[in-house]
């Protein structure tokens, strides 16, 4: 790829017919071999993958300019990068059973070397030890046989209770994919569909909580300003990766602890746990940094979609009601949308 890149820059100024047909033949072995190669975690994720790289090589055999040939390469970046995320979390999800069964594989093969043979034969044989004992004539051989008789029966129950733990581990192995599947679904009652953000419930939910807490914190709103447009000129997809690629760029300009969602169809909003100080140079910085143009893939092909975005924060100092920070938001709201600038409310 960065031999393939280098080319390209090499033909800048300079573009012979003999010149491009030798990038895209290079780009088309570089299709071909990614396609024969990629691993395919998922059987069906990696034939929609080899789809997308067939479409992209079509696009390279008929690129007749470097501008084309660009185009090309932001589609295969851009696809490559996308197969990587799916198959990471594919991966991941294939971790985490492969741990969980050999959590339970663990207590079975314990279970399976500490087993000594046949229970009701043990058991068997030790109520006769004791039907014989019973029959002693004296005191003492009544003891020991009923001792005998005893551990023998002990032994017997501990090694069963220890074969019962493959049950439990089962159980245990039951219940974890239970408690998984619960918390993706509460997850996703609370996400975003398009942009896979916190919705407006889930937010709401964290403000009320801090407010009711009477905690400090410093709430940054920004505003997509070209939403409308972009929503009239891109299909959903692309509109949905637009979202995304904003909602990935706002967290890693706000940091993990950040809570980002999505507060209205063209607004996303992050509530910051830091003091005013750091905050508030966040809001030039988020107007800056989340506008320009995102690459968004769609059916293996680049798309470059242009944001507009003007970004405001607000303080909600401790002790300040709740009446008085819901209006510091309405006033932000206001502001930013008819701004092309920032601004900072105190």
């Amino acid at each position: 790829m960065i031999s393939i890149r280098k080319s390209i820059d090499d033909l800048e100024g300079r573009s012979p017919a003999n010149t491009v047909q030798s990038v895209q033949d290079c780009y088309t072995l570089a299709i071909n071999s990614v396609a024969h190669y990629a691993v395919a975690v998922d059987p069906s994720l990696a034939a929609e993958f080899r789809s997308h790289l067939s479409t992209i090589e079509e696009l390279a055999k008929a690129a007749t300019s470097i501008v084309q040939l660009r185009e090309v390469q932001s589609s295969l970046r851009g696809e490559l990068r996308e197969y990587n995320h799916k198959s990471g979390e594919q991966l991941k999800k294939l971790r985490r059973q492969v741990e969980v069964a050999a959590s339970a594989m663990a207590v079975f093969a314990d279970a399976v070397a500490s087993s000594g043979g046949n229970h009701d034969q043990e058991l068997a044989a030790q109520l006769r030890a004791l039907e014989t004992g019973a029959q002693a004539g004296t005191i003492e051989e009544i003891r020991i046989g009923i001792s005998a008789a005893a551990s023998g029966i002990r032994a017997s129950a501990e090694q069963m209770q220890r074969e019962n733990q493959l049950l439990v581990a089962q159980l245990r192995d039951e219940i974890q994919v239970l408690h998984d599947q619960i918390a993706e679904d509460r997850k996703a009652l609370f996400t975003d569909r398009a942009s896979g953000a916190w919705n407006r419930q889930k937010v709401d939910l964290h403000l009320d909580n801090l407010l009711r807490q009477n905690q400090p914190f410093c709430l940054l709103l920004v505003l997509v300003r070209n939403f409308k447009g972009i929503q009239s000129r891109y299909p959903p997809p692309v509109v949905d990766g637009s979202l995304k690629a904003v909602t990935e760029r706002l967290a890693a300009l706000t940091g993990k602890e950040a809570v980002i969602g999505r507060w209205s169809e063209d607004e996303f909003v992050a509530v910051l746990d830091v003091p005013p100080a750091s905050a508030f140079p966040l809001a030039a910085e988020a107007s800056r940094k989340l506008s320009g143009n995102y690459s968004v893939q769609e059916n293996g092909l680049a798309r470059t979609v242009a944001i507009h975005a003007t970004a405001g924060i607000i303080d909600k100092p401790r002790g300040a009601d709740s009446a008085a920070f819901h209006d510091k938001l309405q006033q932000l709201a206001k502001a930013i949308a008819g701004t092309l600038g920032h601004i900072t409310i105190r």
